[in-house]
């Protein structure tokens, strides 16, 4: 993301005392970029009541990384009524935990005042931003770590993730040393927070606010949303995601960017009581509205709901419990074999075909009950291609593809691209008012997923990241 030029002006032209009231000041160096990303609401004043030289704990340090998430992506961020941690009831690593950013050690520990190392961080701010959806494919660039002269003692399972940071510019080594397993300071946390708002946050007009607000779930269990809200020039409030960019205007008067006009919210669907029936798996189908279209629902409202953990609950028995390995993963898969409409290259004539893939045995009977709905409805959708299961390394973000749960299909890949936030794309286009493969989102292979309570890459994040061919059960990516 580019900024405007006088705006980074601006803030380097912040002097120290802006910020000496507070109870501790940062080095003179970092200043300038600490108050930015305190403007950006990225940390709180609060941050300052400890020292910014100190070494920052596991639980301050997902404060911000959460705070970062969420400026990021524009989205409410919501805990679960389920802690997943069994050393901490702090909200920020419940939030971060079902967002996909951290993962705990696998027995229930978060650890919250263990120190963060450098290389820990690394993994952590890697796997926020793959979590918020604005990172594509990464692979370390040739040379990554030439000067780098203690790159020796950076552990394996973080070289990808410190050469992500270096190759990005959002951290780089001091005098030739990366030094891995130094504890992060409070100012350099805050320094990698600023920076990465800078490279893949939404420059709004406005000023940023956090707010920790107290809720109840579905079931009226007691949960925490973070909100992020923006005060614009006139006094007026409203939520981050609909706050107007920035205009960048040329000397000469042209805007080149930014419509300076908020994004009008729709009236939500009606929210599905289960009334209308339930999948095999036992998932509520949901309830359509008057026009007969159901709700393509985002990963943050399943999150808000309570939907989410039920429908972890459902395919792993628990909270937490995920699949570790591709041998627990293959245990848990069976293959399926679905009817489909096929069109083959050159021919105007559709044929009865089918496609053979795997998907996770407790939803196999409701993904059989979909591609029948699909195959029996008079649009007649083709569809060429079909992938559920499949084993997948962690790559950049150090998230796991749901793929690896069998719990995510991916149809007609070359004409439904996914589009990530930086521009990187996987398949060729998306444009279903000309071609038969794409899935417009009234259409029947999107509507009968949403009705089964599947989810739709073409809008289930708001992060910037498009994925139009994904059709995922638990909702992420």
């Amino acid at each position: 993301m580019k900024k405007r030029i006088t705006a980074v002006l601006l803030l380097l032209c912040i002097s120290f005392s802006c910020i000496s009231g507070f109870a501790y000041d940062p080095n003179w160096w970092a200043v300038d970029t600490v108050k930015g990303a305190m403007d950006y609401s990225l940390i709180s004043t609060e941050y300052s009541k400890k020292p910014f030289t100190d070494a920052i704990n596991r639980l301050d340090f997902i404060n911000v990384a959460v705070n970062i998430y969420a400026t990021i992506t524009a989205e409410n961020v919501t805990s679960n009524a389920y802690n997943p941690f069994t050393d901490t009831n702090d909200a920020f690593p419940n939030m971060a935990y079902y967002a996909g950013i951290i993962s705990g050690d696998g027995e229930g520990h978060f650890f919250p005042a263990n120190f963060i190392t450098r290389q820990e961080m690394c993994k952590v701010i890697t796997g926020m931003l793959s979590a918020a959806g604005v990172l594509g494919p990464y692979f370390p660039s040739d040379g990554v770590f030439d000067g780098i002269y203690d790159a020796d003692q950076i552990d394996s399972w973080a070289k990808d993730y410190v050469a992500f940071m270096l190759d990005n510019d959002l951290m780089a080594g001091y005098e030739g040393l990366f030094k891995p397993k130094e504890y992060v300071s409070r100012e350099e946390a805050a320094i990698i927070a600023y920076r990465c708002f800078i490279k893949y946050g939404r420059d709004v007009d406005g000023q940023i606010q956090s707010a920790l607000k107290t809720g109840a779930d579905s079931n009226g269990r007691t949960v925490y949303t973070l909100e992020k809200t923006v005060m614009q020039s006139n006094g007026t409030v409203i939520a981050l995601r609909n706050a107007p960019d920035k205009q960048l205007v040329t000397p000469g008067g042209e805007v080149v960017a930014g419509t300076g006009e908020p994004i009008v919210e729709q009236d939500p669907a009606p929210v599905p009581d289960g009334t209308g029936g339930y999948a095999p798996s036992g998932t509520p189908l949901q309830i359509p509205d008057a026009d007969g279209l159901y709700q393509l629902k985002t990963y943050s409202e399943t999150l808000a709901t309570g939907e989410a953990m039920e429908k972890e609950m459902r395919v792993f028995g628990g909270i937490g419990t995920k699949y570790s390995s591709a041998e627990e993963a293959d245990a848990h898969m069976v293959e399926v074999t679905v009817p489909v409409w096929e069109l083959p290259e050159g021919s105007d004539q559709l044929r009865t075909s089918e496609r053979t893939f795997k998907i996770n045995a407790v939803l196999a009977e409701d993904v059989k009950a979909i591609f029948n709905e699909i195959y029996n409805s008079p649009l007649k959708p083709p569809i060429k291609d079909a992938t559920g299961y499949a084993w997948r390394s962690a790559m950049s973000g150090g998230s796991v593809s749901e793929h690896n749960y069998g719990t995510v299909i991916d149809l007609n890949y070359n004409e439904n691209y996914c589009v990530y936030k930086n521009g990187q794309k996987i398949g060729s286009f998306y444009d279903p008012d000309n071609s038969v493969f794409s899935f417009p989102p009234t259409g029947v292979v999107v509507q009968t997923f949403a009705k089964y309570g599947w989810l739709w890459g073409g809008n289930a994040w708001v992060s910037g990241t498009h994925d139009y061919m994904h059709f995922s059960y638990l909702g992420k990516q």
